[in-house]
Protein backbone atom coordinates (compact mmCIF):
# COMPACT_ATOMS: atom_id res chain seq x y z
CA UNK A 1 0.00 0.00 0.00
CA UNK A 2 2.72 2.40 0.98
CA UNK A 3 4.70 1.52 -2.19
CA UNK A 4 1.58 2.25 -4.30
CA UNK A 5 1.05 5.56 -2.52
CA UNK A 6 4.69 6.44 -3.05
CA UNK A 7 4.38 5.79 -6.78
CA UNK A 8 1.28 7.97 -6.99
CA UNK A 9 3.09 10.66 -5.08
CA UNK A 10 5.94 10.46 -7.56
CA UNK A 11 3.54 10.88 -10.48
CA UNK A 12 1.80 13.78 -8.75
CA UNK A 13 5.08 15.43 -7.87
CA UNK A 14 6.28 15.04 -11.45
CA UNK A 15 3.08 16.65 -12.72
CA UNK A 16 3.44 19.47 -10.21
CA UNK A 17 7.06 19.99 -11.28
CA UNK A 18 6.05 20.14 -14.93
CA UNK A 19 3.34 22.65 -14.07
CA UNK A 20 5.78 24.72 -11.98
CA UNK A 21 8.37 24.62 -14.74
CA UNK A 22 5.73 25.68 -17.25
CA UNK A 23 4.59 28.51 -15.00
CA UNK A 24 8.19 29.59 -14.46
CA UNK A 25 8.87 29.53 -18.19
CA UNK A 26 5.79 31.62 -18.83
CA UNK A 27 6.78 34.07 -16.10
CA UNK A 28 10.26 34.40 -17.57
CA UNK A 29 8.79 34.87 -21.03
CA UNK A 30 6.50 37.60 -19.69
CA UNK A 31 9.47 39.30 -18.02
CA UNK A 32 11.42 39.08 -21.27
CA UNK A 33 8.50 40.62 -23.18
CA UNK A 34 8.25 43.39 -20.58
CA UNK A 35 12.00 44.01 -20.74
CA UNK A 36 11.83 44.05 -24.53
CA UNK A 37 8.94 46.52 -24.49
CA UNK A 38 10.72 48.63 -21.87
CA UNK A 39 13.97 48.55 -23.83
CA UNK A 40 12.11 49.47 -27.00
CA UNK A 41 10.35 52.30 -25.20
CA UNK A 42 13.66 53.62 -23.84
CA UNK A 43 15.53 53.25 -27.12
CA UNK A 44 16.81 56.69 -28.10
CA UNK A 45 15.19 57.80 -31.36
CA UNK A 46 17.13 59.43 -34.19
CA UNK A 47 15.74 62.85 -33.36
CA UNK A 48 18.17 64.68 -35.67
CA UNK A 49 18.30 62.35 -38.66
CA UNK A 50 18.67 65.22 -41.15
CA UNK A 51 20.75 67.46 -38.92
CA UNK A 52 19.72 70.38 -36.73
CA UNK A 53 20.97 73.77 -35.64
CA UNK A 54 19.83 74.88 -32.18
CA UNK A 55 20.55 77.45 -29.46
CA UNK A 56 20.90 76.87 -25.72
CA UNK A 57 17.65 76.62 -23.77
CA UNK A 58 18.40 79.38 -21.28
CA UNK A 59 15.88 80.02 -18.45
CA UNK A 60 13.96 82.63 -20.46
CA UNK A 61 13.64 80.16 -23.35
CA UNK A 62 12.17 77.35 -21.26
CA UNK A 63 9.29 76.85 -23.69
CA UNK A 64 10.83 78.36 -26.81
CA UNK A 65 11.24 76.47 -30.07
CA UNK A 66 14.60 75.35 -31.44
CA UNK A 67 16.42 75.10 -28.11
CA UNK A 68 18.39 72.31 -26.42
CA UNK A 69 20.39 71.46 -23.30
CA UNK A 70 22.74 68.57 -22.56
CA UNK A 71 19.88 66.45 -21.25
CA UNK A 72 18.31 66.61 -24.71
CA UNK A 73 21.32 65.07 -26.42
CA UNK A 74 22.94 62.79 -23.81
CA UNK A 75 20.92 59.75 -22.65
CA UNK A 76 23.37 57.91 -20.42
CA UNK A 77 21.28 54.76 -19.91
CA UNK A 78 21.35 54.09 -23.65
CA UNK A 79 24.96 55.01 -24.46
CA UNK A 80 27.15 52.31 -25.97
CA UNK A 81 30.20 54.59 -25.87
CA UNK A 82 30.94 58.32 -25.83
CA UNK A 83 33.79 60.62 -26.77
CA UNK A 84 33.65 64.25 -25.61
CA UNK A 85 36.27 66.88 -26.31
CA UNK A 86 36.04 70.40 -24.90
CA UNK A 87 38.47 73.21 -24.16
CA UNK A 88 37.10 73.38 -20.61
CA UNK A 89 35.14 70.76 -18.68
CA UNK A 90 33.42 71.36 -15.35
CA UNK A 91 33.41 67.74 -14.23
CA UNK A 92 30.69 68.08 -11.61
CA UNK A 93 28.41 69.66 -14.24
CA UNK A 94 29.09 67.30 -17.19
CA UNK A 95 29.74 63.97 -15.53
CA UNK A 96 26.25 63.59 -14.10
CA UNK A 97 25.16 62.88 -17.69
CA UNK A 98 27.63 60.01 -18.19
CA UNK A 99 27.47 56.36 -16.99
CA UNK A 100 30.73 56.03 -15.08
CA UNK A 101 31.47 52.72 -13.39
CA UNK A 102 34.15 51.59 -10.95
CA UNK A 103 33.60 47.94 -11.95
CA UNK A 104 34.92 46.32 -15.11
CA UNK A 105 32.88 46.14 -18.28
CA UNK A 106 31.40 49.62 -18.18
CA UNK A 107 30.47 51.71 -21.21
CA UNK A 108 33.68 53.17 -22.69
CA UNK A 109 33.88 56.92 -22.00
CA UNK A 110 36.60 59.05 -23.60
CA UNK A 111 37.14 62.60 -22.31
CA UNK A 112 39.58 65.02 -23.95
CA UNK A 113 40.54 68.61 -23.15
CA UNK A 114 43.24 71.24 -23.14
CA UNK A 115 45.68 70.09 -20.41
CA UNK A 116 46.06 73.64 -19.15
CA UNK A 117 42.41 73.52 -18.05
CA UNK A 118 42.61 70.24 -16.16
CA UNK A 119 44.29 72.24 -13.43
CA UNK A 120 43.96 70.30 -10.14
CA UNK A 121 44.61 66.88 -11.66
CA UNK A 122 47.56 68.12 -13.76
CA UNK A 123 49.08 69.70 -10.66
CA UNK A 124 48.64 66.48 -8.67
CA UNK A 125 50.09 64.33 -11.48
CA UNK A 126 53.05 66.71 -11.81
CA UNK A 127 53.73 66.53 -8.08
CA UNK A 128 53.66 62.71 -8.20
CA UNK A 129 56.07 62.78 -11.16
CA UNK A 130 58.36 65.35 -9.50
CA UNK A 131 57.81 67.83 -12.34
CA UNK A 132 57.68 71.58 -11.79
CA UNK A 133 55.15 73.15 -14.13
CA UNK A 134 55.68 76.42 -15.94
CA UNK A 135 52.80 78.78 -16.81
CA UNK A 136 51.78 76.45 -19.65
CA UNK A 137 52.21 72.67 -19.69
CA UNK A 138 54.91 71.76 -22.21
CA UNK A 139 54.51 68.88 -24.67
CA UNK A 140 57.32 66.97 -22.94
CA UNK A 141 55.77 67.48 -19.50
CA UNK A 142 52.37 66.35 -20.79
CA UNK A 143 53.87 63.15 -22.22
CA UNK A 144 55.51 62.46 -18.85
CA UNK A 145 52.35 62.82 -16.77
CA UNK A 146 49.77 61.21 -19.09
CA UNK A 147 49.78 57.83 -17.27
CA UNK A 148 49.35 59.50 -13.89
CA UNK A 149 46.53 61.69 -15.25
CA UNK A 150 44.74 58.61 -16.57
CA UNK A 151 45.05 56.79 -13.26
CA UNK A 152 43.96 59.76 -11.15
CA UNK A 153 40.84 60.33 -13.25
CA UNK A 154 39.93 56.63 -13.20
CA UNK A 155 40.30 56.43 -9.44
CA UNK A 156 38.01 59.41 -9.01
CA UNK A 157 35.35 58.78 -11.65
CA UNK A 158 35.40 55.22 -12.98
CA UNK A 159 37.43 52.46 -14.58
CA UNK A 160 35.57 52.96 -17.87
CA UNK A 161 37.02 56.46 -18.29
CA UNK A 162 39.90 57.12 -20.67
CA UNK A 163 41.33 60.64 -20.78
CA UNK A 164 43.26 62.25 -23.61
CA UNK A 165 44.78 65.67 -24.27
CA UNK A 166 45.55 67.85 -27.26
CA UNK A 167 48.60 70.06 -27.10
CA UNK A 168 49.29 73.25 -29.03
CA UNK A 169 50.99 76.62 -28.64
CA UNK A 170 47.59 78.31 -28.40
CA UNK A 171 44.24 77.00 -27.17
CA UNK A 172 43.00 73.46 -27.81
CA UNK A 173 39.57 74.95 -28.30
CA UNK A 174 37.32 72.48 -30.20
CA UNK A 175 34.02 71.39 -28.63
CA UNK A 176 32.67 68.08 -29.93
CA UNK A 177 30.47 65.27 -28.59
CA UNK A 178 30.39 61.90 -30.37
CA UNK A 179 27.69 59.79 -28.72
CA UNK A 180 27.19 56.16 -29.78
CA UNK A 181 23.65 54.86 -29.34
CA UNK A 182 22.08 51.61 -30.54
CA UNK A 183 21.76 52.04 -34.31
CA UNK A 184 23.32 55.49 -34.74
CA UNK A 185 26.08 57.97 -33.92
CA UNK A 186 25.07 61.40 -32.62
CA UNK A 187 27.46 64.21 -33.55
CA UNK A 188 27.29 67.49 -31.61
CA UNK A 189 29.51 70.44 -32.58
CA UNK A 190 28.98 73.46 -30.38
CA UNK A 191 30.29 76.74 -29.01
CA UNK A 192 29.65 75.51 -25.45
CA UNK A 193 32.34 74.58 -23.04
CA UNK A 194 31.08 71.68 -20.94
CA UNK A 195 29.88 73.88 -18.10
CA UNK A 196 26.45 74.99 -16.97
CA UNK A 197 27.02 78.66 -17.76
CA UNK A 198 27.24 77.66 -21.44
CA UNK A 199 24.99 74.61 -21.68
CA UNK A 200 22.12 76.13 -19.66
CA UNK A 201 22.67 79.80 -18.84
CA UNK A 202 24.36 81.47 -21.84
CA UNK A 203 23.68 82.13 -25.52
CA UNK A 204 25.30 79.40 -27.65
CA UNK A 205 24.73 77.38 -30.81
CA UNK A 206 24.68 73.61 -31.34
CA UNK A 207 24.90 71.64 -34.59
CA UNK A 208 23.50 68.12 -34.05
CA UNK A 209 23.29 65.23 -36.51
CA UNK A 210 22.28 61.59 -35.99
CA UNK A 211 24.17 59.28 -38.39
CA UNK A 212 22.61 55.82 -38.97
CA UNK A 213 24.69 52.69 -38.56
CA UNK A 214 25.58 50.77 -41.70
CA UNK A 215 24.57 47.12 -42.05
CA UNK A 216 28.28 46.37 -42.51
CA UNK A 217 31.44 48.42 -42.07
CA UNK A 218 32.51 50.22 -45.25
CA UNK A 219 35.73 48.90 -46.77
CA UNK A 220 36.66 52.06 -48.68
CA UNK A 221 38.52 54.91 -46.97
CA UNK A 222 36.33 57.59 -45.34
CA UNK A 223 35.65 60.66 -47.48
CA UNK A 224 34.00 64.08 -47.14
CA UNK A 225 32.62 65.06 -43.75
CA UNK A 226 33.50 61.72 -42.16
CA UNK A 227 37.14 61.96 -43.24
CA UNK A 228 37.40 65.56 -42.05
CA UNK A 229 35.84 64.73 -38.68
CA UNK A 230 38.04 61.68 -38.07
CA UNK A 231 41.13 63.64 -39.10
CA UNK A 232 40.36 66.39 -36.59
CA UNK A 233 39.56 63.96 -33.80
CA UNK A 234 42.87 62.21 -34.49
CA UNK A 235 44.68 65.58 -34.36
CA UNK A 236 43.10 66.17 -30.93
CA UNK A 237 44.63 62.91 -29.69
CA UNK A 238 41.48 60.78 -29.59
CA UNK A 239 42.38 57.16 -28.75
CA UNK A 240 42.49 54.80 -31.73
CA UNK A 241 40.17 52.36 -29.96
CA UNK A 242 37.31 54.83 -30.25
CA UNK A 243 38.15 56.04 -33.75
CA UNK A 244 38.39 52.45 -35.01
CA UNK A 245 35.00 51.67 -33.47
CA UNK A 246 33.24 54.32 -35.56
CA UNK A 247 35.39 54.47 -38.73
CA UNK A 248 33.32 53.31 -41.71
CA UNK A 249 30.51 52.12 -39.43
CA UNK A 250 28.01 54.93 -40.15
CA UNK A 251 26.31 56.35 -43.23
CA UNK A 252 27.05 60.08 -43.61
CA UNK A 253 25.00 60.56 -46.79
CA UNK A 254 22.52 62.93 -45.09
CA UNK A 255 25.26 65.34 -43.98
CA UNK A 256 25.24 68.39 -46.27
CA UNK A 257 27.11 70.88 -44.06
CA UNK A 258 30.86 71.53 -44.27
CA UNK A 259 33.37 71.02 -41.48
CA UNK A 260 35.84 73.86 -40.89
CA UNK A 261 38.75 73.08 -38.58
CA UNK A 262 42.00 74.65 -37.50
CA UNK A 263 45.19 73.01 -36.26
CA UNK A 264 48.30 74.86 -35.08
CA UNK A 265 51.00 75.74 -37.59
CA UNK A 266 51.73 77.51 -40.87
CA UNK A 267 50.73 75.84 -44.12
CA UNK A 268 50.70 76.45 -47.84
CA UNK A 269 49.38 74.84 -51.00
CA UNK A 270 46.64 72.21 -50.76
CA UNK A 271 47.20 71.80 -47.02
CA UNK A 272 46.41 75.48 -46.44
CA UNK A 273 42.91 74.99 -47.88
CA UNK A 274 42.10 72.40 -45.22
CA UNK A 275 42.03 74.86 -42.33
CA UNK A 276 41.04 78.32 -41.12
CA UNK A 277 40.50 81.25 -43.49
CA UNK A 278 41.47 79.43 -46.66
CA UNK A 279 39.15 76.53 -45.83
CA UNK A 280 36.33 79.07 -45.30
CA UNK A 281 37.13 80.72 -48.64
CA UNK A 282 37.24 77.43 -50.51
CA UNK A 283 33.84 76.29 -49.21
CA UNK A 284 32.10 79.62 -49.89
CA UNK A 285 33.70 79.80 -53.33
CA UNK A 286 32.55 76.26 -54.21
CA UNK A 287 29.01 77.12 -53.11
CA UNK A 288 28.99 79.61 -56.03
CA UNK A 289 27.09 82.27 -54.08
CA UNK A 290 28.72 85.15 -56.00
CA UNK A 291 28.83 87.21 -52.83
CA UNK A 292 31.38 89.75 -54.14
CA UNK A 293 28.68 90.81 -56.63
CA UNK A 294 26.09 91.29 -53.85
CA UNK A 295 27.91 93.67 -51.53
CA UNK A 296 25.12 96.29 -51.64
CA UNK A 297 22.64 93.92 -50.07
CA UNK A 298 25.09 91.64 -48.27
CA UNK A 299 25.45 91.92 -44.50
CA UNK A 300 28.28 90.00 -42.84
CA UNK A 301 27.93 89.67 -39.07
CA UNK A 302 30.17 88.11 -36.48
CA UNK A 303 29.39 87.41 -32.83
CA UNK A 304 32.29 86.10 -30.81
CA UNK A 305 33.22 85.49 -27.19
CA UNK A 306 36.86 86.38 -27.72
CA UNK A 307 38.20 89.11 -29.99
CA UNK A 308 41.78 89.07 -31.22
CA UNK A 309 44.09 92.03 -31.68
CA UNK A 310 42.28 93.27 -34.78
CA UNK A 311 43.77 95.37 -37.53
CA UNK A 312 42.53 96.52 -40.94
CA UNK A 313 44.76 94.14 -42.91
CA UNK A 314 43.50 91.02 -41.11
CA UNK A 315 39.87 92.19 -41.28
CA UNK A 316 40.11 92.56 -45.05
CA UNK A 317 41.66 89.10 -45.35
CA UNK A 318 38.83 87.64 -43.27
CA UNK A 319 36.22 89.53 -45.32
CA UNK A 320 37.66 88.35 -48.65
CA UNK A 321 37.67 84.73 -47.50
CA UNK A 322 34.15 85.00 -46.02
CA UNK A 323 32.94 86.19 -49.44
CA UNK A 324 34.83 83.47 -51.29
CA UNK A 325 36.73 85.95 -53.46
CA UNK A 326 38.82 84.67 -56.36
CA UNK A 327 41.56 87.24 -55.82
CA UNK A 328 42.88 87.82 -52.32
CA UNK A 329 44.56 91.13 -51.61
CA UNK A 330 47.53 91.88 -49.36
CA UNK A 331 46.21 95.18 -47.90
CA UNK A 332 49.54 96.32 -46.52
CA UNK A 333 49.29 99.76 -44.94
CA UNK A 334 45.51 100.00 -45.33
CA UNK A 335 43.46 101.86 -42.68
CA UNK A 336 39.82 101.56 -43.70
CA UNK A 337 37.99 98.39 -42.68
CA UNK A 338 35.48 96.24 -44.60
CA UNK A 339 31.72 96.41 -44.09
CA UNK A 340 30.98 94.01 -41.27
CA UNK A 341 29.30 94.07 -37.86
CA UNK A 342 30.91 92.60 -34.78
CA UNK A 343 28.71 91.94 -31.73
CA UNK A 344 30.63 92.06 -28.45
CA UNK A 345 29.60 93.59 -25.09
CA UNK A 346 30.83 96.85 -23.63
CA UNK A 347 31.82 97.16 -19.98
CA UNK A 348 28.35 98.57 -19.33
CA UNK A 349 26.62 95.73 -21.21
CA UNK A 350 28.22 93.26 -18.81
CA UNK A 351 27.26 95.38 -15.79
CA UNK A 352 23.67 95.32 -17.06
CA UNK A 353 23.63 91.50 -17.29
CA UNK A 354 22.26 89.25 -14.54
CA UNK A 355 24.47 88.02 -11.71
CA UNK A 356 25.24 84.56 -13.14
CA UNK A 357 26.20 86.06 -16.49
CA UNK A 358 28.46 88.65 -14.84
CA UNK A 359 30.16 85.94 -12.80
CA UNK A 360 30.96 84.05 -16.00
CA UNK A 361 32.07 87.09 -18.02
CA UNK A 362 35.71 86.24 -17.28
CA UNK A 363 35.27 83.61 -20.02
CA UNK A 364 35.08 86.31 -22.69
CA UNK A 365 37.60 89.00 -23.54
CA UNK A 366 38.96 91.43 -26.12
CA UNK A 367 42.63 91.52 -27.16
CA UNK A 368 42.20 94.70 -29.22
CA UNK A 369 43.93 96.80 -26.60
CA UNK A 370 44.89 99.11 -25.12
CA UNK A 371 41.43 100.16 -26.21
CA UNK A 372 42.14 103.86 -26.05
CA UNK A 373 44.87 103.71 -28.72
CA UNK A 374 43.23 101.08 -30.97
CA UNK A 375 42.43 102.43 -34.48
CA UNK A 376 39.08 104.18 -34.60
CA UNK A 377 38.27 102.38 -37.87
CA UNK A 378 38.62 99.01 -36.13
CA UNK A 379 36.52 100.08 -33.15
CA UNK A 380 33.78 101.26 -35.53
CA UNK A 381 32.72 97.66 -36.33
CA UNK A 382 31.92 96.87 -32.65
CA UNK A 383 28.22 96.71 -31.70
CA UNK A 384 26.58 96.25 -28.31
CA UNK A 385 25.56 92.76 -27.23
CA UNK A 386 22.00 92.31 -26.00
CA UNK A 387 20.52 88.85 -25.59
CA UNK A 388 16.92 88.20 -26.59
CA UNK A 389 16.76 86.45 -23.19
CA UNK A 390 17.28 89.66 -21.29
CA UNK A 391 20.26 89.73 -18.93
CA UNK A 392 22.11 86.81 -20.50
CA UNK A 393 25.58 86.88 -22.01
CA UNK A 394 27.14 84.38 -24.38
CA UNK A 395 29.97 82.16 -25.51
CA UNK A 396 28.81 81.78 -29.11
CA UNK A 397 30.95 82.06 -32.23
CA UNK A 398 28.58 82.88 -35.06
CA UNK A 399 29.16 84.14 -38.60
CA UNK A 400 26.13 85.18 -40.66
CA UNK A 401 26.07 86.22 -44.31
CA UNK A 402 22.60 87.36 -45.40
CA UNK A 403 20.58 89.85 -47.44
CA UNK A 404 19.78 92.71 -45.03
CA UNK A 405 17.29 94.18 -47.55
CA UNK A 406 15.02 91.10 -47.42
CA UNK A 407 14.39 89.61 -43.99
CA UNK A 408 12.29 86.78 -45.47
CA UNK A 409 15.16 85.40 -47.52
CA UNK A 410 17.23 82.55 -46.12
CA UNK A 411 20.79 83.51 -45.20
CA UNK A 412 23.58 82.87 -47.69
CA UNK A 413 25.31 80.78 -45.04
CA UNK A 414 25.79 80.34 -41.30
CA UNK A 415 28.91 79.29 -39.39
CA UNK A 416 28.68 77.91 -35.85
CA UNK A 417 31.43 76.29 -33.83
CA UNK A 418 34.39 77.07 -31.61
CA UNK A 419 36.43 79.62 -33.61
CA UNK A 420 36.59 83.09 -32.12
CA UNK A 421 37.40 86.22 -34.15
CA UNK A 422 41.19 86.06 -34.08
CA UNK A 423 44.32 85.13 -36.01
CA UNK A 424 44.96 82.31 -33.54
CA UNK A 425 41.65 80.71 -34.50
CA UNK A 426 41.49 81.45 -38.24
CA UNK A 427 45.10 82.15 -39.18
CA UNK A 428 46.35 85.09 -41.23
CA UNK A 429 47.10 85.40 -44.95
CA UNK A 430 50.60 85.98 -46.24
CA UNK A 431 52.02 86.06 -49.75
CA UNK A 432 53.26 82.65 -50.85
CA UNK A 433 56.54 83.22 -52.70
CA UNK A 434 56.31 79.78 -54.27
CA UNK A 435 52.93 80.69 -55.76
CA UNK A 436 49.72 78.71 -55.69
CA UNK A 437 46.86 79.58 -58.03
CA UNK A 438 44.18 77.82 -55.98
CA UNK A 439 44.96 79.98 -52.92
CA UNK A 440 45.51 83.20 -54.92
CA UNK A 441 49.22 82.93 -54.06
CA UNK A 442 48.52 83.05 -50.33
CA UNK A 443 49.59 80.83 -47.46
CA UNK A 444 48.19 80.57 -43.96
CA UNK A 445 50.26 81.65 -40.95
CA UNK A 446 49.78 82.32 -37.22
CA UNK A 447 47.31 79.46 -36.65
CA UNK A 448 47.81 78.57 -32.98
CA UNK A 449 44.53 76.91 -31.96
CA UNK A 450 42.59 73.71 -32.51
CA UNK A 451 39.09 74.74 -33.67
CA UNK A 452 36.05 72.97 -35.07
CA UNK A 453 32.84 74.31 -36.58
CA UNK A 454 30.40 73.81 -39.42
CA UNK A 455 29.38 76.05 -42.27
CA UNK A 456 25.70 75.55 -43.11
CA UNK A 457 24.61 76.52 -46.66
CA UNK A 458 21.69 78.92 -46.45
CA UNK A 459 19.24 76.79 -48.41
CA UNK A 460 19.54 74.10 -45.71
CA UNK A 461 18.86 76.33 -42.71
CA UNK A 462 15.04 76.23 -42.69
CA UNK A 463 15.10 72.43 -42.79
CA UNK A 464 17.42 72.27 -39.77
CA UNK A 465 15.06 74.20 -37.48
CA UNK A 466 12.45 72.68 -35.18
CA UNK A 467 8.95 72.65 -36.66
CA UNK A 468 7.06 75.77 -35.60
CA UNK A 469 10.13 77.99 -35.26
CA UNK A 470 9.07 81.53 -36.12
CA UNK A 471 12.01 82.33 -38.43
CA UNK A 472 15.65 81.42 -38.96
CA UNK A 473 16.62 84.60 -37.11
CA UNK A 474 14.60 83.55 -34.05
CA UNK A 475 15.84 79.97 -34.30
CA UNK A 476 19.59 80.49 -34.47
CA UNK A 477 20.38 84.11 -33.50
CA UNK A 478 20.04 84.49 -29.70
CA UNK A 479 20.93 88.18 -29.66
CA UNK A 480 19.31 91.37 -31.01
CA UNK A 481 20.81 92.21 -34.41
CA UNK A 482 19.81 95.88 -34.40
CA UNK A 483 21.86 97.05 -31.42
CA UNK A 484 23.82 100.29 -31.83
CA UNK A 485 27.50 100.56 -32.65
CA UNK A 486 29.77 101.65 -29.79
CA UNK A 487 29.78 105.32 -28.88
CA UNK A 488 33.47 106.07 -29.36
CA UNK A 489 35.26 107.05 -27.12
CA UNK A 490 32.57 106.62 -24.43
CA UNK A 491 32.10 102.83 -24.77
CA UNK A 492 34.86 100.37 -24.03
CA UNK A 493 34.97 96.67 -24.98
CA UNK A 494 34.51 94.37 -21.99
CA UNK A 495 37.57 92.85 -20.36
CA UNK A 496 37.91 91.08 -17.06
CA UNK A 497 40.92 92.27 -15.05
CA UNK A 498 42.54 88.87 -15.66
CA UNK A 499 42.63 89.66 -19.38
CA UNK A 500 44.19 93.09 -18.88
CA UNK A 501 46.68 92.51 -16.05
CA UNK A 502 49.57 93.47 -18.35
CA UNK A 503 47.88 96.66 -19.58
CA UNK A 504 46.95 99.96 -18.02
CA UNK A 505 43.68 101.32 -19.38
Amino acid sequence: MSDAMSEKQKVALTALKRKADSDLNELQARKTRVRTRKSSALRVPMAYANGAIRITRTPGRKYAKNCVNLQDVIHKDQLESACIYSFFIAEEELYEYLPFSHSSGGVPIYIGRDPNFDVPTVQMASTLAGIKLQEKVSRKQLDSIRPALQQLHRQKHGQNLQTFYAWGPGSCHSKILLLVYPGFLRIVITSCNMMTIDTELGDNQWYIHDIPKRSSVATQSPAGFEADLLSHMEALGTPEAFLNSIRGAYDYSTVKVHLITSVPGACSGAKAEKHGLLRLRRIVKEMDLRLPEKTKKLQLEVCTASVGNLNAKWLHGFFDCALGKDALGTYDGIREVPKLKLFYPTMQDVKNADEAARDAASNIGCHTRPWGTAPREVKSIFHHYESKDRGKLFHQKLILAYNHLDSTQSPYYVYVGSANFSQSAWGALEHDKRGNESTSDKKLIKLANFECGVLVPGHLVEGLLEDGTESWQEGIVPHIQTTLPYDIPKDKAWNDYRWTKDYRE
